[in-house]
């Protein structure tokens, strides 16, 4: 075969391979395009199906049923400081059937009695402990109590003062303070009363008795399990009267809030006023004791 014919074959197959592969990246090209489009238009068709599909809801159970009419009502709790001085007050506050958390004061002729009547009549019990007002008579904050807690103790001392305290309160599940407007003030002690509450699995509750106090957020710092009071529900020279506008008060900051602390005393006008309104007000608020309230 000549040269000339030798190269007008090999061109030949060269344009035929070329209209090959011409053909095959043509076809690619339509099977990319064509399920492109398939694509896009299935997409538009599931979206379709999925937006008028909705999963079949499950059937009602009877707690569902019960929820549903019976929401969540607003939690009140509700505290009776300085208890352990006198047995008819303890005996008539227990009388009361619902849920009241009792704060013990150390050391006194009837703390004993009302811690353990409280624990057995299922009532929370806590100790009320004792530290030093900014006003007191004599430099030892005797108004505040036996057992009380003073800033010029060393560290050791005010743990030890603690112990002491706790041990002589049976069956408490936190502490609140009692007085303490200087001792609460002061960051450092009150570091030290929460390391030793956290240690115990004891929650503590911030009786507020100084705008100041820096017990609510030491104790969230260090994990401790907190509340902080709301509202005094009464005062010594006031009669039952000024209670019931301020357990009315407690329940509105409950029902803004889900959740508020009252704390009162053991009065005899306090107790005649817990006696006529809680059973009132028990479909409207939940009270709790403080170890089943929500604590942060």
């Amino acid at each position: 075969m000549s040269q000339k014919k030798r190269t007008r074959k090999r061109q030949s197959t060269a344009k035929t391979g070329d209209k090959k592969r011409t053909a095959r990246l043509t076809h690619a090209v339509l099977v990319l395009v064509f399920f492109f489009a398939f694509s896009i238009f299935g997409l538009k068709h599931i979206e379709r199906f999925f937006d008028g599909w909705s999963p079949r809801e499950a059937t009602p159970t009877a707690a569902d049923k019960i929820a549903e009419k019976e929401p969540r009502r607003p939690g009140v709790v509700l505290i009776i400081d300085d208890l352990g001085y006198d047995k008819e007050s303890i005996d008539r506050i227990l009388r009361i059937k619902q849920p009241l958390n009792l704060a013990v004061l150390p050391h006194l002729p009837h703390s004993l009695y009302a811690a353990r009547a409280a624990y057995r009549g299922g009532k929370d019990v806590i100790l009320h402990l004792p530290m030093e007002p900014k006003y007191a008579s004599g430099y030892t904050a005797d108004d505040a109590g036996e057992g009380v807690l003073l800033l010029g103790f060393s560290m050791d001392q005010m743990r030890e003062e603690l112990r002491r305290n706790i041990m002589a309160v049976p069956n408490i599940v936190g502490v609140n303070n009692h007085m303490g407007s200087k001792f609460m003030e002061n960051e450092e002690p009150v570091k030290t009363i929460m390391r030793e509450l956290k240690a115990r699995d004891l929650y503590f509750v911030d009786s507020l008795t100084t705008p100041n106090s820096r017990g609510y957020s030491v104790a969230r710092r260090l994990g401790v399990k907190v509340l902080k009071r709301d509202v005094f529900i009464d005062q010594s020279e006031r009669g039952k009267e000024y209670t019931m506008k301020q357990l009315d008060r407690l329940v509105r900051i409950a029902e803004k809030k889900g959740i508020a602390v009252g704390i009162g005393h053991p009065y005899p006008q306090t107790i005649d006023a817990l006696e006529e309104y809680m059973p009132k007000i028990e479909k409207k608020v939940e009270f709790m004791k403080i170890s089943t309230a929500a604590l942060n």
